[in-house]
């Protein structure tokens, strides 16, 4: 069958522009500078509104109210912050889902398939969330339906309509946790849209990345505070107990995740996902009495492969990896994924940190001689820790002689690491930090 080409049109941009009419406050210097001056007034402004109630909250008032958007579940990297507020009686959190991708050309029964696996996320949870369409199936605006205090983005992309993006919440008090750790060289991306701009309190990971923030943001990094990653929260808490979701295997194996990032398309040179989507399958099926795997894609691949492949094809190859007897699929949260594995093998940014928290080794796929310029600072760091798989050889080598064969020279490295950047901050955990940061903002 012949491969399909990507909707990387002008349409798409158009549709873009049509929607959220932005072009001239986003490339126009002196517009854009003067927007987000008066937008960071505003926040400034929403965070002072809200002392009255916080100071009423704190003495058996009315809560605060928290809404955080999501679209689907990989983005949820606020799960602790989302606790302790919901332990804090000064605030009332939850959830509102948003549709994704109303403008990129997916299929209507993929957007809505993920709008269902959200829903589905979030009940398992036994979180409280909203699903703001009408009788008519119309999106509705939150500012009027529920009017929340502080609105927490969980990804900084024109993804969602635009009544949830943070143009529409000027008057209300704005946050943004990244839905990754920051590793790439994909500096604007990262630190300098005009979402990062604008938000009023862009929490990040670590002091380096505030470094980067200020070196790259055309605000200067005036809106960020350091307070740790409350998506790797988890792997620092003592009393956090996974649960084993593997499928049951007659013998002891190894578990081993591969999970390819969703770039086929080339937005950013990091998939290989197509070239090695078929010897996987065959490593799979040759360390069979060995080892077992879980299959852990990006959420975005399925929706660009549908488009690559065609939904059959697709389906298909998505199939395999769940019937195949030592192999499984995972497409939700990944955290009980990692406690329980042995090893990974991946081509992702975040996942380039993230799973150095679980101190075990793991393996960075590259398709060329330039993986090195693709991480900034801090990620090349991370990316040092890991082996390198430049083909089918090195992935066959990391399996026999590191996996199987417990030969680890990287693991004081992994180590090192770990000790220098993600050992939680003055001993406080990230939720803490960040729930004490928005009572800073609001106070001063």
């Amino acid at each position: 069958m012949r491969e399909r080409s990507f909707d990387r049109s002008l349409m798409y941009k158009l549709r873009l522009v049509a929607a959220y009419r932005d072009v001239v406050r986003s490339h126009v210097p002196f517009v854009f500078e003067r927007y987000v001056e008066r937008f960071g007034r505003c926040q400034q402004a929403a965070a002072h509104r809200l002392l009255p109630k916080w100071e009423a909250a704190g003495s058996g008032g009315a809560p605060i109210e928290v809404a955080f958007l999501l679209t689907v579940p990989g983005m949820w990297k606020v799960d602790y912050l989302f606790k302790a507020m919901l332990d804090d009686g000064r605030f009332h959190p939850y959830v509102v889902v948003c549709p994704y991708s109303v403008y990129k050309g997916f299929s209507a029964e993929e957007v809505e398939a993920t709008l269902r696996r959200t829903e589905d996320f979030l009940a398992g949870k036994g979180y409280e969330y909203v699903v703001p369409r009408d009788e008519k199936g119309r999106w509705m605006d939150i500012k009027k339906s529920l009017g929340p205090d502080i609105v927490f983005f969980t990804t900084p992309y024109k993804d969602i309509p635009p009544q949830y993006f943070v143009y529409h919440f000027r008057d209300t008090l704005t946050c943004y946790v990244s839905y990754g750790f920051t590793s790439l060289n994909t500096l604007k991306v990262n630190f300098d849209l005009i979402f990062h701009n604008l938000v009023g309190m862009y929490l990040l990971e670590t002091e380096r990345h505030r470094e980067m923030a200020v070196e790259n943001a055309r605000n200067g990094g005036a809106n960020t505070v350091v307070t740790g990653y409350p998506g790797t929260e988890v792997f620092l808490r003592d009393d956090y107990h996974p649960a084993c979701n593997w499928k049951p295997q007659e013998k002891s194996k190894k578990r081993v995740i591969w999970a390819p990032h969703h770039t086929i398309d080339k937005t950013i040179e990091l998939s290989t996902f197509l070239l090695h989507c078929d010897d996987m399958v065959e490593l799979a099926q040759k360390y069979s009495d060995e080892i077992q795997w879980a299959f852990k894609p990006h959420q975005l691949l399925k929706f660009k492969l549908q488009q690559l492949w065609g939904m059959e094809r697709t389906e298909s190859y998505y199939r395999k990896w769940a019937e195949m007897e030592n192999t499984q699929i995972e497409e939700t949260s990944y955290v009980d994924l990692f406690l329980t594995s042995d090893a990974m093998i991946h081509d992702c940014g975040s996942f380039t940190t993230e799973y150095l928290f679980t101190h075990n080794p793991v393996m960075y796929l590259t398709h060329d001689e330039h993986f090195r310029e693709r991480f900034n600072a801090f990620g090349l760091e991370a990316f040092e820790c890991h082996y390198r798989g430049g083909g089918l050889e090195d992935i066959e080598a990391f399996l026999r002689d590191v996996v199987v064969g417990g030969k680890d020279p990287k693991r004081q490295q992994r180590m090192d690491f770990y000790d220098k950047y993600l050992k939680p901050i003055d001993g406080k955990m990230p939720s803490q930090m960040i729930i004490e940061a928005i009572e800073k903002k609001v106070k001063t």
